[in-house]
Order: C-alpha cells, then sequence, then structure tokens
C-alpha cells in the first residue's frame, strides 16, 4: 500500500463584488477532486442539489472512479472558505458554522473526518491553500479580543506579535482507501444559501476542480437541481449547451440571454416543489463554474423596489414587461412567462420619474391616503381601500422627494386616480412599468 497526501478542494470560492458589497456569504458548493491525480480517473458523477426551506443547499454527490493501478489511501482534504459578512466568530476547531451533516462513504463504508484551520494566499488574483493546519496559539479571529486598533473583517484572522493579517479557510481531512479498479463514493453535505441586497439566495457551486483528475474530466456527469419550496431561478448554462437541459414538472424552462445578469448567457426554470431540473453530458471538461440565483434578478431586483423598467411592445401593439433576449425572441412576463417574437416587436425604457407607469397598494396595506401635496402635513383629499384580490392599478405621473419637518426626505407617487391628482407615500405603493 502506498500512502500518498493529496488535496480534496471542496466548498472554494471566489466572493464576487455584489456578494461582498452588500450581502453575506457563507461559502461555495464544490466536487470531491484532488490537487492533481495522475492514477485515478473520474468515471461517473451524479450531482443533485437542493434549494431547501430553511435556507440550506442539500448537496449529494454520487461518484465513480477508477484507480487505474495498485491500491493506495489518499489523505484528501475537504475546504471550505469563511463566511464573510455573517458576523461568525472563528471556530478555533476548524468546523464551519455554515456546514452540516458532512458524509462521505467509501465503497459503502462511513469514513470518519478530522478538522483544522488552514491559511490562504493570494497572490496576482490567484488564490492558493496551504493545508498544513495552522497553529492558532497566536492568531485572533472575529468575535475574540482585538486591539481597539483592528477591525477585522469575520473572514480573517489576526497575530499581534507578527502583527500580520492572514486569510484562512476550514479543513476537513479524511483517508480514502483507493482499491485498484472501480471505486464508489457518495459525499453529501449542507451549507448555508448566501444572500445581497435584491438577492435573497444565491447557491455557488465550483465545478472546474473535476479537472483535475487523472483523465481531466468526468467521463459521464449529471447534474441535478430541486427545490422543497417553490423558486423561480436562473443558473448560467454556457457549459451546458451542447446537449438540451431535461425539466419535469410544471412549467417551461428558457435559454435566455441578458445584458444584466452577470453572466450572458443562462437557463430559467420554474423550481416548484416536485420539479426536477436535469442535464447529462459525457465527457465533461467544465471550464467555468455555476450560481443558481433568483430570477428577478434578471428584472433589475425585486418588483416593487424598482422604479424603472423595459416594456416589449409587440406588433399588435400589446405590451409586456422585458426580463431578457431568448434567441429570435424577448423573454417577457404579464401574468405569466412567455416569448414574443422580435420581428416587428421594440423595447422601451419606462421611468417613474418621467411620468410613466402604473401604480398599485402593496398586499398588506388596507387603506392608504390620497394627499393634495407630497407632505405627511398636507390635506387628505380621499382614502383608497385595498378590499380586492386583483389590486386597481393607477397611472403614475412623476415621483418627487420632499422635505419632512423632521429633516428626512421622503418619496412620492403623483398619481392620477379616476381624473383626481394626488400624491400617495412610496411606502404603500409598487411601481411597475405595464398595467396588470
Amino acid at each position: 500500500m502506498k500512502k500518498l497526501f493529496l488535496f480534496l478542494f471542496l466548498l472554494t470560492a471566489m466572493i464576487d463584488i455584489a456578494v461582498a458589497n452588500d450581502g453575506v456569504y457563507y461559502t461555495s458548493g464544490n466536487l470531491l477532486v484532488p490537487i492533481k491525480e495522475t492514477d485515478i480517473s473520474a468515471k461517473k458523477e451524479i450531482l443533485e442539489i437542493t434549494l431547501c426551506k430553511d435556507g440550506y443547499a442539500n448537496v449529494t454527490v454520487d461518484y465513480t472512479f477508477y484507480n487505474h493501478h495498485k491500491a493506495k489511501t489518499v489523505t484528501m482534504a475537504f475546504e471550505a472558505n469563511p463566511p464573510y459578512n455573517a458576523g461568525e466568530p472563528l471556530n478555533r476547531k476548524g468546523i464551519h458554522p455554515n456546514i452540516q451533516d458532512f458524509t462521505v462513504l467509501f465503497n459503502g463504508q462511513a469514513l470518519p473526518h478530522r478538522n483544522a484551520v488552514v491559511a490562504v494566499q493570494y497572490e496576482a488574483g490567484v488564490r492558493s491553500c496551504n493545508l498544513k493546519p495552522i497553529d492558532l496559539s497566536g492568531w485572533k479571529g472575529f468575535g475574540d479580543e482585538l486591539p481597539d486598533s483592528i477591525d477585522l473583517y469575520d473572514n480573517l484572522i489576526y497575530n499581534e506579535k507578527l502583527d500580520s493579517i492572514s486569510s484562512f479557510a476550514y479543513a476537513y481531512y479524511f483517508d480514502a482507501p483507493f482499491k485498484e479498479g472501480e471505486n464508489k463514493v457518495r459525499h453529501t453535505y449542507r451549507y448555508k444559501m448566501s444572500y445581497s441586497v435584491g438577492c435573497d439566495f444565491r447557491v455557488p457551486y465550483w465545478l472546474t476542480p473535476v479537472t483535475r483528475w487523472a483523465n481531466g474530466q468526468v467521463d459521464d456527469f449529471t447534474l441535478r437541481v430541486k427545490s422543497e419550496d417553490d423558486r423561480e431561478i436562473i443558473m448560467n448554462d454556457s457549459l451546458f449547451l451542447s446537449t438540451p437541459f431535461t425539466f419535469k414538472g410544471i412549467g417551461k424552462i428558457y435559454q435566455l440571454q441578458s445584458d444584466y445578469y452577470g453572466y450572458s448567457q443562462c437557463l430559467f426554470a420554474p423550481l416548484m416543489a416536485g420539479n426536477v431540473l436535469e442535464w447529462h453530458g459525457t465527457n465533461f471538461a467544465p471550464t467555468e463554474d455555476i450560481s443558481i440565483e433568483p430570477l428577478y434578478l434578471l428584472k433589475g431586483g425585486v418588483r416593487g423596489n424598482m422604479n424603472r423598467g423595459r416594456v416589449v411592445i409587440s406588433k399588435d401593439g400589446s405590451e409586456a414587461r422585458y426580463i431578457a433576449d431568448s434567441g429570435n425572441n424577448y423573454f417577457i412576463e404579464v401574468q405569466d412567462y412567455g416569448l414574443v417574437p422580435k420581428e416587428g416587436a421594440k423595447v422601451e425604457w419606462r421611468e417613474a420619474t418621467k411620468g410613466q407607469g402604473f401604480v398599485y397598494l402593496r398586499s398588506e396595506i388596507k387603506k392608504a391616503n390620497v394627499r393634495q401635496e407630497p407632505s405627511m402635513k398636507s390635506p387628505v383629499l380621499f382614502t383608497l381601500d385595498n378590499d380586492g384580490e386583483i389590486p386597481d392599478s393607477y397611472p403614475c405621473l412623476g415621483f418627487v422627494s420632499h422635505k419632512e419637518a423632521d429633516g428626512h426626505y421622503k418619496w412620492w407617487y403623483k398619481v392620477d386616480i379616476n381624473g383626481k391628482i394626488g400624491y400617495i407615500s412610496e411606502t404603500l405603493l409598487i411601481w411597475d412599468s405595464i398595467r396588470l
């Protein structure tokens, strides 16, 4: 038996600018792969990601590996980036605070694991990790007592004696006894979904490390994405264009192109409970990673928190919300999603500040005062009631701010209600580019 020390990079992802600046990053999903393996190839992989109701993503990966040489034990290290902006203290035992139920079944046998905190370096934007455990006796992290002069992020550690700050990661070590020939591995874990302003879930997952196996690919690859509750997702899919996705359940999937989303090419799927999005391909050698995010990112944010949007005007003059391009069509939304041929249609921007679009009372608002001027001190002209399932729409004539008595500015919609002009506080209304 020959013992090698190889590294299994799992859950390593760079935090993108949007998440780093205005959101909370917990960690990212990844594959069971070494730095570089020359004897063992990845024959088959079935990756299943489930978005859960409790804010976690469940991951189950079934692998078939083939060891082309004699039996050997490979010591692997499952590496996970620490949270950012989450306010989580350093776990000195090396256990990631946002990963649960980490298991590995190797040829049907459960493998024990051990934990450590390890150092991470960045040189010219390239991330590397020294998986030798750090002696934490001189290091402090978020949640420890630090000098008043040190304002430390929760993904860094500080050594006062060395006057040094370092990035770190959590590592899970285990020994994998590969026999000669075929080996079966089932790996499961849960990790908390990240979020940011205008994005209530984000599930990044690294696919590229699979190329570190001996064959530089996985010969037979299947991806399944599911959800425990109703979610409308988008996922960058340029890796998967060679073979169509299949979709089991209610609704349809669409291939989209967008100048708003971080990826120009993506896929939309209505992941209701019970729906399954699946892709299967061979000789899979990914050159990029994926991220599962909400559809409303393509709309420029959550409807009701935006005051401008694009409208598709079709050849017959009908109007719909523009979401993205879809080949020779526009992907649109009115009451439901659909396609409008580009030929004979046009897209235009509408903005509340220009007196365009429509407003609706928010569903939780039962009454709203319409005032003579945009001010809380202005007389009430009349009061609107919101007692119907389908809210009434009112033409938006403008969007203005007013400095109130407390010195704060408050925004108001100028509205036309059955020919009467007045102002309603923005906190009571939703703006939309089209009439429902």
